[in-house]
């Protein structure tokens, strides 16, 4: 009983608050580090189809030559110098067809380190 009762004045004067006017010093260092590790793993497909069909028409009616009409005294009387009707068509008709596929695999890594260090001192009177 004897022991623990000493251990209790002990720890009282060795837990006593500053008393006025006393220094201190306060000296603190902190070390810090991280890692961080990422691996991504890349599978993409993309497949797209496109098809188109297309037709066209054009036709055209031209003339050549003249008409001349004349009037006589039997009636009216109509000549046809050089006179041609010409005609013309085109046709177009198509298709177009188109398969893509694309494909991106892979990996992409990194690493990260951090490190942080401080240091912090203070001291005063009390």
């Amino acid at each position: 009983m004897k022991k623990v009762l000493g251990f209790a004045i002990l720890a009282t004067f060795l837990a006593t608050p500053a008393f006025a006017g006393e220094t201190f010093v306060r000296n603190e260092w902190t070390d810090s580090h991280s890692k961080t590790d990422t691996n991504l793993n890349l599978d993409s497909h993309t497949t797209s189809t496109r098809n188109e069909n297309y037709t066209s028409w054009a036709d055209k009616i031209y003339i050549d030559g003249d008409v001349d009409t004349k009037y006589t005294w039997g009636g009216k009387e109509v000549s046809f110098d050089e006179f041609t009707v010409h005609a013309a068509g085109s046709d177009l008709a198509g298709s177009f067809h188109e398969n893509v596929v694309t494909k991106i695999d892979g990996t992409i890594k990194t690493i990260t380190n951090t490190y942080t260090n401080s240091h912090e001192t203070s001291a005063g009177v009390r």
